[in-house]
């Protein structure tokens, strides 16, 4: 339990020292991947908040009651982290090995959740001034940079070109599906 409880302060930590926490993240055993995973799954979730707020906009939920909207969030949210964790960390997990990454794919997705810390101040961000969603975003891209350029021992522009790549695995694999599945539409008109 004491292995568990350090990766929770860690999850508060990496906001004021990111170094530190990708430093014990270099920790690739199977135990250490199990210990922090409570942690990695709430980070997750908390960046599915964001994007689900960021995509609702500023008035979007007004019609809504504090219960429907906090259901809403939560439902959304949950969503949210879950593809984006597994999506994002798959794009990351598929391009850091291709340019020299030695660890698992499992690490190279924890670094993008503790990455996810500064959007926990988004649903405080989105209540007061909307705008600041991007700057916690940046935040964030900012952290899964310096989070690879650490576990890695990476340069900054290498670990930039790794987050870059995977953005455009992603989107490309996107496009092929998105294409794929209008030619199958057609077909069936």
């Amino acid at each position: 339990m004491g292995l568990e409880r350090e990766w929770w302060r860690r999850s508060v930590e990496v906001l004021a020292r990111p170094v530190a926490v990708f430093e014990a993240l270099r920790a690739d055993t199977e135990e250490a991947g199990d210990a922090r995973q409570d942690a990695v799954v709430f980070l997750a979730f908390v960046g599915g908040v964001a994007v689900a707020l960021a995509t609702a906009g500023t008035g979007a939920l007004d019609d809504l009651d504090a219960l429907e909207k906090l259901v809403w969030i939560i439902a959304t949210g949950f969503a949210y982290g879950f593809a984006g964790y597994w999506l994002l960390g798959w794009g990351l997990s598929f391009v850091v090995p291709r340019i020299g990454g030695t660890g698992s794919r499992r690490r190279t997705r924890h670094v993008l959740a503790f990455a996810l810390a500064p959007l926990v101040f988004a649903l405080l961000a989105w209540v007061v001034f909307y705008p600041l969603l991007l700057v916690l975003a940046a935040w964030s891209l900012a952290l899964l940079v310096l989070g690879l350029t650490v576990v890695e021992r990476w340069s900054y522009l290498r670990a930039a070109a790794a987050v870059g790549l995977a953005v455009v695995w992603l989107a490309a694999l996107a496009v092929g599906v998105w294409s794929a599945l209008a030619l199958l539409g057609r077909g069936f008109e």
